[in-house]
Order: structure tokens, then sequence, then C-alpha cells
């Protein structure tokens, strides 16, 4: 059944929502033009950092609860540095930066753990969701480079705010998913789809994924770049519509396993960042992954 209460607050929450979240994506604003030693920062860029560090700082509040004594928040130090050494163009090899979580990580769990309160399940937490989280932040950080803007036709010649037609699209298929699935699941669901996620039906699931697919492959007819077929445009729609719910349903295994309803309340009617953007932080992974193999593969 439809919560009318939820309902007013996700509307309300959307209508200044989604200019904004256009504008994000599209502004071409430099944020650090009167720095000249530091590369051009656009808002959508440190939009996504934001985001990133703000749901680390919901996991491991999350995880706070099972171990209060502890120095979580260096795990945010870290995905804050890593982001700003790729973004500013000083990207760190990849088993450095995460020798140095593994570093961090293991000395927290030493030195504050206390003993019989299960050393080895804190450290392996902590490191699989800032990983998790890190994977999520360098991808959507990756969607303002190639290949990804390669797949995409820029409009930014007939304005500024049409120039990330494929983050638009990408986003916006995403959280169409969530949208369709949330309603139709709401008002004509009747089988439960998992155990993990109660509220969550079959007819919602089916509902979204079709939308997504649909969505993303009408975006793609319009948008995707000539040198590539059309049908990619219905596989791309594919992995959207499949790991945005495959995320919807991680994040609510991690609330489950914490016994939370929600990772905060920062967004009426949503949540917290990993409620909204849990889908968000699976499926732009793996369609990064579809389209770095496509560009391998196509050249």
């Amino acid at each position: 059944m439809l919560d009318g209460s939820n309902l007013a607050k996700r509307l309300l929450f959307a209508l200044p929502a989604i200019p904004l979240g256009w504008w994000f994506i599209n502004s071409t604003v430099s944020l650090t033009s009167r720095i000249p030693a530091l590369p051009a920062l656009v808002p959508g860029q440190v939009l996504i950092l934001l985001l990133a560090i703000g749901a680390c700082i919901e996991y491991t509040r999350m995880l706070g609860t099972f171990f209060p004594k502890n120095a979580f928040w260096l795990s945010y130090v870290w995905i804050t540095g890593i982001l700003l050494l790729d973004l500013f163009g000083n990207a760190m090899p990849l088993r450095f930066a995460i020798f140095i979580l593994l570093f961090i990580i293991a000395c927290e769990a030493v030195f504050l753990g206390e003993k019989n309160t299960g050393r080895w399940k804190r450290a392996s937490l902590l490191f699989s969701g800032t990983v998790f989280l890190y994977i999520a932040g360098i991808s959507c950080l990756n969607m303002y480079q190639d290949p990804f803007q390669s797949f995409f036709v820029s409009f930014k010649s007939i304005s500024p705010m049409l120039s990330q037609m494929g983050i638009v699209t990408l986003v916006g298929s995403i959280l169409l998913c969530d949208t369709v699935a949330y309603f139709c699941g709401s008002i004509f669901g009747k089988h439960k789809f998992s155990t993990i996620s109660p509220n969550k039906t079959i007819e919602g699931v089916v509902a979204g994924f079709c939308t997504a697919v649909m969505a993303y492959s009408v975006c793609w007819y319009f948008f995707g770049a000539p040198a590539y077929p059309r049908f990619l445009g219905i596989f791309m729609g594919l992995c959207v519509g499949i790991f945005a719910q495959v995320g919807d349903l991680f994040v609510s295994l991690m609330k489950r396993y914490f016994k939370v309803k929600n990772a905060s309340d920062i967004f009426p009617g949503h949540g917290g960042i990993l409620d909204r953007f849990g889908s968000v932080f699976f499926a732009v992974p793996t369609l990064g992954l579809f389209i770095w193999t496509v560009n391998k593969v196509l050249g």
C-alpha cells in the first residue's frame, strides 16, 4: 500500500532536487579556475566526492553501533584523500591505495578493538564497506572521462545545460527504475521478491527493470555516439535495470545486518545517501565495466 505521508515527502524533495541535480551534472563552471596549478573541477565532480564521503560516514556510523569505541573516521579520511588525488590528476596506483587502507584498518582494529569483540569481523566490515564506496565514487567520477564520454554526443555547443546527456541518461534511468519500482510495487505489488527487502515485490522489480531498459534505450538512440551500434543501448539498459536493483538489495542487506531502517534521514522520504544512491553506486561501476569492455573490443 502506498504511504501517503512518505509520498508527499518524496514529491516535495523531488521538486527542487531534479533541477538542482540537472544543474550539478551539466554545469561547466570551473570551481578551481582561480587556482592555475589545479585542473578544472565542475560541480558534478564535487557533488560525487561529497556523496561518496557522506555515504562512508553513514556506513561507519552504522558499524559504530556494533563497535562504539572506534576510529572509523579514518576510512572517510582515506576515501577523501584518494578521490581528491584522482580528481587532481595524481591518482595513486591502486595497489598502494588499497594497502594504505588495509594498514589503517589493521592498526585501528589492533589498537582500538577490545578482546573478544571480533576484531577480524570489525576490520573486514570496515574494509569491505570502504572499498565498495571507493569503487562507487571513482566509477561515478570516471563518467566525466573517456571512455564513458566517448560513448555519448555532447550538446554543449547548443547549451551548457546539455553538456552531459550521457550522465543524465545513466543516472536518470537508474532513478526512474527506483521510482517506478517503488510506485508499482506499492500499488500493484502482491508477490514478495526477496526476504532481504520485505517491501520489494516481483511486480515492482519487473516494472522498474522494464522502465530502465526502455528509458536507456530511447535516450541512447538520441544521445549515443554514431560510432557505436544502436542495439548497444538495449544491453546497457539491461545492465542498469538489473544492477540498479541489485544495488538496492545490497544496501537493504547492509541495513538489515545493522538493524536500521535507513542509513540516515538526510533526504526526506528517502532516508540517507546509501538509501537513495545505493542503486547508483552499484549500477554505475557495472555499466562502466561494460563500456570499458566494449571500448576494448570495438576500439
